[in-house]
């Protein structure tokens, strides 16, 4: 194979990775500093996960819903290091701790996978 060859190839491949990043999933951090979600807003797609990550020694709860009220989407009671979440499908996610309801509230944005601005 000359070098010509493998340089063309080369470039189809990397095309085909490039086009096809679009669809893949993605983690994202919201960390938790100073009582406070870090982006308080977040834009993700369809299927990414987002990992909370709390930086202090205070206990955090990451409860869906608007505070005072749980929706039970999913809760994570006195997060002391990390707490996970997939989100599936398209919509408006709100957030709390349920200890610091007052300061510490949040909303993520899944916008749909294909075609998702």
């Amino acid at each position: 194979m000359t070098a010509k060859n493998i340089l063309i190839i080369t470039g189809i491949l990397f095309s085909l990775l490039l086009g096809s990043q679009e669809g893949w999933s993605e983690t994202v951090e919201i960390k938790i500093i100073k009582s406070t979600f870090i982006p308080t807003v977040l834009k993700i797609k369809e299927g990414d996960t987002i990992r909370w990550v709390n930086t202090e020694e205070l206990l955090h709860t990451v409860t869906s819903g608007k505070a005072p009220t749980p929706d039970k989407q999913f809760h994570a009671a006195y997060v002391k290091k990390e707490f996970e979440v997939t989100f599936d499908k398209a919509g408006f996610y709100d957030y709390y701790c349920e200890l610091h309801q007052a300061v510490m509230r949040g909303v993520v944005i899944v916008r749909p996978a294909a075609g998702g601005d």
